[in-house]
């Protein structure tokens, strides 16, 4: 995860707490960003980026209101729950909405709740190792795994996660027994990847990806269907052989349903403008992220993909979450 200066960070988290006042004072409207993280975090700097580009754009001022907790489902509930006037906009992603939607059965809203207006961009999932350990390439790790006497451990953002439902993808394409151990964050779990704690990681390239520059860790698959242009020496798992793997994490933008069709129109364009910028683009791409451009449509057909994939292993495993 990438981390924007001190100074900088502070000067952001400002503008999100006192625009509202200053805006409201003009007797002017703005546009709420619902974001389910805290500040400094990549989904965050990401999204001010955007914001500040979307607001250009419509001649409206955005405001980034941090909501962190809970899931996401703090800040999604607070978007289904707001007026259908496109005002309030839901950053959303894989794990706040399609997952727990199949996973949680008291999920205080459905995806049938939201509309979509963009996709934004998309990441894939990785194959990353302590690089103490033989295998090169996925062919040599599948060997490797099949020949220890224990299962290999992965690391996991908790049950139900996206990183956990991976690991169970990945073990079951392959033919082989991974372990998943639970973490609170990434920080800890590269730490203990890093000293051999555990053996795996299959969490978002840019968590480790400094340490793989540093050949402390090996990186040897994608999840991505071709090779992500930060990473061209890195082969996907389709190339490797297993074509069922190709899947990932996404951020979207979202309103209440029942929002006006223009009002989503309008932010769509916004939307699209933004992710056409070069500067945009440019940090997408360093963190291994794929920048989206297209209808609102093209997140509903993600969010189907989503059901389809991990709705699978949910049920096969049954698994639920409070």
């Amino acid at each position: 995860m990438i981390q924007m200066p001190r100074r900088g960070l502070l000067a952001a988290t400002a503008a999100g707490l006192f625009a509202p006042a200053i805006v409201r004072a003009q007797g002017v409207r703005v546009i709420r960003f619902i974001v389910p993280f805290a500040p400094g975090g990549l989904t965050d700097i990401v999204t001010r980026q955007i914001a500040q580009n979307m607001s250009q754009t419509l001649d409206q001022t955005i405001v980034v209101d941090n909501r962190p907790g809970g899931n996401s489902i703090i800040a999604s509930d607070a978007v289904a729950r707001a007026p259908k006037d496109g005002m309030t906009v839901l950053v959303g992603g894989t794990a706040g909405l399609p997952l727990n939607a199949m996973l949680r059965p008291n999920l205080p809203y459905k995806l049938e709740d939201f509309s979509s207006v963009a996709l934004l961009f998309d990441g894939p999932l990785s194959l990353t190792i302590n690089a103490k350990l033989p295998p090169t390439d996925i062919a040599s790790f599948v060997t490797y795994a099949k020949s220890q006497r224990n299962a290999l451990r992965y690391s996991t953002n908790g049950p139900g996660s996206v990183s956990h439902l991976f690991g169970i993808m990945m073990s079951k394409a392959m033919g082989l027994e991974l372990l998943d151990v639970a973490y609170r964050g990434n920080g800890p779990s590269t730490t203990d990847l890093l000293a051999g704690v555990i053996e795996i990681s299959v969490e978002a390239p840019t968590t480790t990806i400094e340490y793989v520059k540093d050949g402390k860790l090996r990186l040897l698959g994608l999840s991505f269907d071709e090779r992500a242009p930060l990473l061209p020496q890195i082969p996907t798992f389709k190339e490797a052989g297993y074509p069922d793997l190709v899947t990932g994490f996404w951020t979207g933008l979202l309103v209440p349903n029942g929002t006006p069709q223009a009002d989503i129109a309008r932010l769509n364009a916004a939307a699209n403008k933004a992710m056409q910028d070069e500067a945009v683009r440019a940090q997408l791409t360093s963190q291994a992220l794929r920048p989206i451009v297209g209808p609102a449509t093209l997140l509903d057909e993600q969010m189907a993909r989503d059901k389809a994939q991990w709705g699978k292993i949910i049920t096969e495993r049954k698994i639920t979450l409070d």
